[in-house]
């Protein structure tokens, strides 16, 4: 009996004398799901490096530290086995840009004004109503998107000769390069699009101002007055 205690406190003791640290250090930080985000991007970010200890490494702080890049819409930051960290990186998509003062901002499809854009090509958002949540500023009126999603991704040329897009309460305004201001309701954005498709090639010759789709059975025209 003695000498199975003495077997067994031995080995435990064999075990503790291991060098176990050496390999519960982080060997390889892995980063997957960024397309316009460059690993060492995150990498840089992160309170997470190779050659720490893998049991202490605090995920959730790393995944807070990831968030805060502008970018990152989500993060997910996982301890794996072999003593490796998984990074996980949801990226923002870019709807559409906007202006607020001077300055252009891009606006993600959750409306959360994440960049701030040097130039600027296709349409604007103009004079939007906006908020500050924990995450950065956001549209005020979330139910915009909608129209806007519809307006963004949109067949045809139209988007090309569009220059700005504003709301006044359920209508849209868009204004076009050269061309009219057009009002539409917010509901039926794609319908509206493919009845000014027709409008404009029927005005082709016509010094139109504005033209008013938000009549289910009337189109109202404004026209320029000529010099």
């Amino acid at each position: 009996m003695r000498r199975t205690v003495f077997f067994i406190v031995a080995i435990i003791g064999l075990v503790l004398a291991l060098p176990w640290h050496k390999s519960l250090v982080v060997r390889e930080i892995t980063v997957e799901g960024g397309e316009r985000i460059q690993a060492e991007t995150v990498l840089q970010s992160l309170p997470i490096t190779v050659g720490m200890n893998w049991l202490t490494a605090d995920t959730q702080a790393a995944r807070e530290a990831l968030l805060r890049l502008p970018d990152v819409r989500e993060a997910l930051v996982t301890k794996r086995v072999w003593a490796r960290i998984e990074i996980l990186i949801q990226e923002r998509e870019p709807l559409i840009l906007a202006r607020l003062g001077r300055k252009l901002y891009w606006v993600d499809t959750e409306g959360v004004f994440y960049a701030e854009a040097l130039g600027g090509f296709g349409p604007i958002l103009v004079e939007p109503q906006t908020v500050e949540t924990a995450r950065g500023r956001r549209l005020a009126e979330p139910f915009y998107l909608v129209p806007l999603h519809a307006l963004m991704t949109s067949p045809g040329n139209l988007l090309n000769a569009i220059t700005t897009v504003r709301f006044e309460g359920s209508t849209m305004i868009l204004s076009f390069r050269n061309g009219p201001d057009v009002l539409m309701r917010i509901y039926d954005v794609r319908g509206a699009l493919m009845k000014l498709q027709r409008v404009f090639s029927l005005l082709a010759e016509r010094r139109v101002h504005r033209i008013d789709l938000r009549w289910e059975r009337v189109l109202i025209v404004s026209e320029r007055a000529r010099p």
